[in-house]
């Protein structure tokens, strides 16, 4: 490791040992991760992390615990220019690699200023969990890294020291190491490079450690003799110690030596004296005593013996301004004396007290008296002013710092600074030194960070070796944070890659249709071939045969007998045909499709022809209703709506009434009214009544009379009762689901009539039909015998009472004639009587209570006057 001085060694030597752990982490896929945990300081040189023509590298150090630890770093830049290097810093609480989405990141890159040569050091303080130095590509390069060979490598490397400190009892070393770090970073901080320590859990002043904890907040402490029960004084006079450590008050210097005793014997006097230290700015002298005297040499003289006498009383100052000059003349309290003085002459006045400016000057007498009775009045000692002609220089003098300003931002990073007011040198004096302003970064909220995306990394190589492949590359958002939004977009995006073309084998294309057989009886042969799709770009030939033959027509010869002549019905011409096979000939033009006809063998062998039929002839107007009915249903399907719908229905009402040309018409007519049901499912249409009344009248005319053997050729292939059953089965379900309220329907044609009753299941009633006296009630289904019930039990059985929102429909059809047009499925029996049908949607859980169904007996030959119920369901 390189060293890094004194600072340092001062670290290695405390008590502030943890363990060095260096893991590889993919943090976030890049090919050179570094992360540091467990370590509390280090340092780093940028050569060691971030190696000339790497790859695109990454240093990470992980706080402990954001709570209890806070990260500092100390980073010297880069001497020469470092606008290729592309190092950004940022800390995040925790990376998401599913969603490649950092969680509350903070760029550094504003605080650190890397590139900026204006200042050598930044500072900054993190305090999330991890704190990232990462190398990324430049803008506008896909190709990374770089090769480049700069002049002189040494320009570009930078080194970075890093200290974590604990948030409450940090360890001196710890604060001795940042005190520094925060004196320098306030040093050179300015508006435009704030200092990135805002804060720290030491208490620091002039880069030294104070005892007392203090926040660093522009706070100088003042002398320890000024800190008086928690309290600093303010115009405090610190009084100096001596070299015993004892404390004076006042600003006293040291006491000088004893001097010599005024009398050899029979008494004497020994003084003292101190100096007094004013405070300049102040104007301030000092409390206490000038001079101090004691008693010496008490032994008795001899009678010729000269006595002298020296009387000295504690004299005293006042705590006085300068100003009163008058009074500072003579120092102590005059004492009364009685008697003629003696007092000896003044000696002459002392040097000037200083070399320069105002000082003073002083001049001593004893008093001399021959005997005790004798006592000299009058100051023993006098002062007075000089003034010496050389003005003394005043060097210039700091005002105390300002406190702190507000952060400049509400949210966020912002900074704050605070200043300070030099007094003017004078007369020569030197002026202040240090900064008149400082300035560090503050953030005293957290506002919300909408997530931004990084920059795409590089394309990765493609994913196929030849023909067509896929690239892929991707990004990281960076946040969202404190509520911010979400990143918008995709974190990975796919572009399609060409390398080369890929060897294509020869691929058989599908065999072709068979050709036609080369005997039409007693066995020939058909053939059909495939072409061959390639090789391309050197693949291999196809594998197998070319042509493929089979047997075909292998029955035999149809004799002469077994052959139905040719033969002319109408305008129509019917061409030889053998047995067994079907002829067939254009529908006349009112018509499309075509007509059949069936050659087949009697008992005796002999060919003959049956009647033609015409179930796959659909009259024109048939023909477009039906047409029209499907693209309905077709923009029903894609959500659209269709105009004209109920015309449809009203033109087919009208044809249908006119009867129809073939069998085929009823088909189509069908097909038609599962269509019409289809669209009425669609809850964007509501059907009219005018709808519903017309679909029940088509369904009346298909069942007339004049249809009958049309249905008798139609049900060769074609429906029969249960296929219109559950026609107007489905009709009842979507028409009584879409009707408003709970209301009951009655449809009244020659042929049947349909009844709709849709009913809440917890008030549910007894159901009779048919309706007697309903208006427009035709003959048939007038008889007073006839009547089916429907009781309210089986709506009822097995629901909740509470259950509101329960809906039956029931539907109750009558058929006039149904049973001997259209055939039954599971019952051969010649029906001529009506035929009731009951529908229930849903069906019921249980049928408790059967149906009741009441019927009048015909007498008009019938054998069998009985009800004959069975099932036509699946």
């Amino acid at each position: 490791m390189r060293s890094i001085g004194s600072a340092l060694n001062l670290l290695l030597v405390s008590p502030l040992y943890f363990v060095w752990t260096v893991v590889a982490l993919d943090l976030a896929q890049t090919p050179c991760t570094t992360l540091v945990q467990g370590k509390f300081f280090g340092y780093f040189s940028s050569f060691a992390v971030f190696p000339l023509n790497s790859s695109l590298c990454s240093w990470i150090i992980q706080n402990p615990d954001p709570r209890r630890y806070t990260l500092y770093m100390k980073i010297l830049k880069p001497a020469g220019v470092c606008d290729h290097q592309h190092i950004r810093t940022y800390q995040f609480d925790s990376f998401l690699e599913s969603t490649r989405t950092y969680l509350g990141m903070e760029s550094f890159d504003d605080v650190l200023k890397l590139c900026d040569g204006s200042t050598r050091f930044a500072f900054l303080q993190s305090n999330k969990q991890f704190l990232q130095m990462k190398q990324t590509a430049p803008p506008g390069v896909e190709s990374w890294p770089m090769r480049w060979k700069p002049t002189k490598a040494q320009e570009r490397d930078f080194s970075v020291e890093y200290l974590v400190v604990g948030n409450r009892n940090p360890s001196k070393a710890a604060c001795q190491m940042l005190c520094k770090w925060l004196d320098a970073c306030l040093a050179i901080s300015s508006s435009s490079h704030p200092c990135g320590i805002m804060q720290t859990p030491c208490s620091c002043s002039g880069g030294e450690v104070l005892d007392q904890a203090s926040e660093i907040l522009g706070f100088t402490r003042k002398k320890e003799d000024c800190y008086k029960d928690g309290i600093y004084l303010e115009n405090c006079v610190s009084s100096p110690k001596d070299s015993n450590g004892a404390e004076f008050l006042g600003g006293w210097n040291s006491w000088s030596a004893w001097g010599d005793c005024t009398k050899d014997c029979g008494g004497g006097l020994q003084t003292r004296m101190r100096t007094c230290k004013p405070l300049p700015k102040e104007g301030l002298g000092c409390e206490g005593v000038l001079e101090e005297g004691r008693l010496c040499n008490r032994k008795a003289c001899n009678t010729n013996g000269r006595y002298n006498s020296r009387s000295q009383s504690l004299r005293s100052t006042d705590n006085r301004k300068r100003e009163d000059t008058d009074e500072l003349q003579h120092y102590g309290y005059p004492a009364p004396q009685i008697g003629d003085p003696a007092a000896e002459e003044w000696s002459p006045w002392s040097v000037c007290s200083t070399t320069c400016g105002e000082g003073w000057q002083t001049r001593t007498r004893f008093c001399v008296s021959s005997s005790y009775s004798t006592q000299c009045s009058g100051p023993l000692r006098e002062q007075r002013q000089c003034n010496n002609s050389a003005v003394c220089p005043v060097h210039g003098t700091w005002d105390e710092w300002s406190p702190w300003s507000l952060c400049s931002s509400t949210c966020g990073r912002g900074y704050r600074d605070r200043t300070r007011t030099c007094k003017p040198p004078q007369f020569g004096g030197n002026p202040c030194e240090g900064p008149e302003k400082q300035t560090k970064f503050c953030n005293i909220a957290l506002c919300p960070v909408d997530g931004n995306w990084n920059e795409w990394s590089s394309w990765s190589s493609c994913s196929a070796s030849c023909s067509n492949g896929t690239q892929q590359r991707t990004r990281e958002c960076n946040g969202p944070s404190y509520g911010g939004a979400e990143c918008q977009g995709h974190w990975v995006e796919t572009r399609d890659c060409f390398l080369r073309q890929c060897p294509v084998d020869g691929k058989w294309q599908a065999w072709g249709v068979w050709g036609s057989c080369t005997a039409t009886c007693g066995g020939g042969t058909q053939r059909r071939d495939r072409v061959c799709y390639g090789p391309f770009f050197g693949g291999e030939t196809c594998q197998g045969p070319k042509e493929e033959y089979k047997q075909c027509n292998d029955r035999r010869c149809p004799e002469p007998h077994e052959i139905c002549d040719e033969e002319s019905l109408g305008s129509v011409v019917w061409k030889e045909t053998p047995a067994g096979d079907a002829a067939a000939v254009r529908c006349p033009r009112n018509a499309t499709g075509l007509i059949l006809r069936r050659c087949i063998l009697d008992e005796e062998g002999i060919a003959y022809w049956e009647p033609p039929t015409y179930i796959k002839c659909v009259s024109i107007d048939y023909r477009n209703i039906q047409m029209m009915t499907r693209e309905h249903l077709s923009k029903a399907q894609r959500g659209l709506m269709g105009d004209g719908l109920s015309d449809v229905l009203q033109n087919l009402v009208e044809i249908s009434q006119d009867g129809t040309s073939y069998s085929g018409d009823l088909l189509s007519t069908m097909d038609v009214l599962r269509n019409m049901t289809e669209i009425f499912r669609r809850a964007y249409y509501s059907p009219t009544s005018g709808d519903v009344q017309n679909f029940v009248q088509i369904i009346s005319n298909l069942l007339s009379e004049e249809n009958r053997e049309k249905w008798e050729e139609a049900q060769l292939i074609g429906p029969n009762a249960k296929e219109l059953f559950r026609l107007v089965e489905d009709f009842i379900d979507v028409i009584g689901f879409r009707m408003k309220d709970f209301r009951d329907s009655y449809q009244v044609t020659d042929n049947l009539v349909l009844g709709i009753h849709k009913l809440p299941a917890n008030a549910a009633t007894d159901i009779t039909f048919p309706m007697k006296g309903w208006r427009g009630m035709v003959d048939w289904a007038k008889n007073s015998e006839d009547k089916v019930t429907v009781s309210r039990s089986i709506l009822s059985s097995g629901l909740s009472v509470s259950d509101d929102s329960s809906v039956f429909v029931v539907g109750t059809v009558l058929y006039r004639n149904v049973g001997n047009i259209l055939s039954l499925q599971r019952n051969s029996t010649v029906l001529n009587s009506k035929v009731i049908s009951v529908t229930v949607k849903p069906f019921p859980r249980s049928l408790l209570t059967p149906l009741e169904i009441e019927f009048s007996h015909l007498y008009n030959g019938t054998t069998n006057q009985t009800c004959i119920l069975w099932d036509e369901n699946d």
